[in-house]
């Protein structure tokens, strides 16, 4: 065989082989890509980022007969006080997330919903997208919100949530120096679209919050104030209780505390099976078979 027959018949074998092998580098690379490729949830996204500093939060325990109503973009002039006043109302406290740019134009609604014992988050100064941000803006929008809501509310939040669902490592770095929890949710309403509907809304929550569930809502619109009206009633008929995000957290450590130190159940002993019916049907191992050979007798010649 020719030198030009066997390079070609070594360089068809080396394909073969990395066929075979499922050719590593192509893995890695496809493996890349796929990691690259951006999530349509900002939540889901934030929430598998990297693990530097504060880990987000979407909800609050499984087990919990309660539900946190979160409501982003406060202080409103005209909706914030449509929904103080339905929450007076009906006994419920919420969490408001509020942005510098609003607190600096309405500081009384903010200061209305402080003295209504409503819980107030931090949610930036200029609601930036902060998934890529460098270490000086995150210190702008996150440190600057929190020294405005303090100088503003004269109250220190304990919580953050990031515009957009999106946050980074130096966006979780500075929660931890201020001990700040950040804070996702796990029913987005989709209030803020145009198209989304009061009914909508309220379909959304009814077919997707579940105890220890924290509710996306903002407290923008007019259609969310009248569906907030009609799912608390609901959603108390369902056992659920309204709480502030903070007291969702701290039923939701109480309960993994319980469980870490509750005794540990002995495990069920094994049934033993023994079915009705025929002796030779029963479970235990019958008894060995004995056999005995017998030489047979010739008869003599």
């Amino acid at each position: 065989m020719s030198r030009a027959a066997w390079r070609s018949r070594l360089a068809f074998l080396a394909v073969l082989v990395l066929l075979a092998a499922g050719s590593p580098a192509m893995a890695a690379s496809a493996a890349n890509r796929k990691a690259a490729k951006p999530s349509a949830n900002g939540a889901a996204n934030a929430a598998s980022s990297a693990t530097t500093g504060s880990r987000p939060i979407s909800r609050g325990d499984h087990e919990s007969p309660m539900i946190a109503l979160t409501f982003d973009d406060a202080p409103h002039p005209e909706y914030v006080p449509r929904l103080l006043a339905l929450f007076r109302a009906e006994n419920v406290k919420v969490t408001f997330f509020l942005v510098g740019e609003q607190l600096k134009l309405f500081p009384d609604v903010a200061r209305a919903i402080a003295a209504d014992g409503h819980e107030i988050g931090n949610h930036s100064l200029n609601h930036r997208n902060l998934g890529r941000a460098g270490a000086s803006l995150v210190e702008t929008e996150i440190g600057g919100m929190q020294q405005l809501i303090k100088e503003t509310v004269a109250t220190t939040p304990t919580l953050y949530r990031p515009p957009f669902g999106n946050t980074n490592s130096e966006a979780k770095r500075l929660c931890e120096r201020e001990h700040l929890s950040i804070i996702l949710w796990d029913v987005d309403t989709d209030d803020w679209r145009a198209a989304t509907t009061r009914e909508m809304i309220v379909r959304n929550v009814l077919d997707n919050a579940t105890s220890g569930s924290i509710v996306l809502f903002h407290a923008t619109h007019q259609k969310t104030v009248e569906a907030v009206s009609e799912l608390i009633p609901i959603l108390r008929q369902r056992g659920l209780e309204f709480v502030t995000v903070s007291r969702l957290l701290q039923d939701r450590a109480l309960r993994e505390e319980m469980r870490r130190f509750a005794p540990k159940k002995e495990p069920p002993s094994p049934t033993r099976w023994t079915p009705a019916g025929p002796e030779r049907y029963r479970s235990e191992p019958a008894a060995p078979t004995t056999f005995s050979i017998q030489t047979p007798v010739l008869p003599t010649p």
